[in-house]
């Protein structure tokens, strides 16, 4: 009943993926912002649907979200080629709205009560984590977009692809610095049951 009533809270405020406005965004571009927010958003379901079928340990549960993830793939492919054609017709407009995701991606659950509780204890699981989001995720699909190869881009989309590359310089610092922290608490936990 509690989960339940905590899905029904999240389905009646709703959720909003768009970054917030700086007051320079031209509106008539956040379609773009949102078949962005897609391309990953579906992505990166696709890998934690699969990952919690295999973490399961049970085979008609993993066969089951094995379908579901096929199902989040096929999404994810539609609306990547959505962005794909958009970067060909608006580069810059595209870049900006690349840049805009990436750079303040949330799950539609963020909303949520214990999110961030239950994030944590999804990321210990290794259902869905940080190195997997950039390996598995972000990464993939800007070299699909051959975002840093691309010679079509004027400045405003120069200057957001530069911002890109500044934010997942950030990002594998703090990749990194997760990497660590686990094979420190892995070691723990390792010579605790020793």
């Amino acid at each position: 009943m509690e989960l339940e009533n905590l899905r029904m809270e999240h389905m009646t405020h709703g959720f909003n993926p768009l970054p917030e406005d700086d007051g320079q965004r031209d509106h008539s571009f956040d379609m773009l912002f949102a078949v962005a927010y897609v391309s990953f958003q579906e992505l990166a379901t696709r890998v934690s649907h699969r990952n919690t079928g295999k973490a399961c340990g049970d085979p008609i549960a993993d066969r089951m979200l094995q379908r579901v993830a096929a199902d989040e793939n096929l999404h994810m492919l539609f609306y990547r080629n959505i962005v794909s054609a958009a970067l060909d017709l608006v580069p810059d407009q595209a870049m900006v709205a690349i840049y805009g995701i990436v750079a303040n991606f949330v799950m539609p659950g963020s909303t949520m009560p214990n999110f961030r509780r239950n994030a944590v204890l999804i990321a210990k699981g290794g259902i869905y984590d940080l190195p997997q989001h950039m390996d598995e995720v972000v990464m993939p699909v800007l070299r699909k977009w051959r975002i840093f190869e691309r010679d079509d881009f004027g400045p405003l989309g120069e200057m957001y692809r530069e911002k890109l590359a500044e934010f997942l310089a950030q990002m594998d610092v703090k990749v990194a610095r997760f990497t660590e922290s686990r094979a420190r608490a892995v070691a723990r936990a390792a010579a605790a049951a020793s």
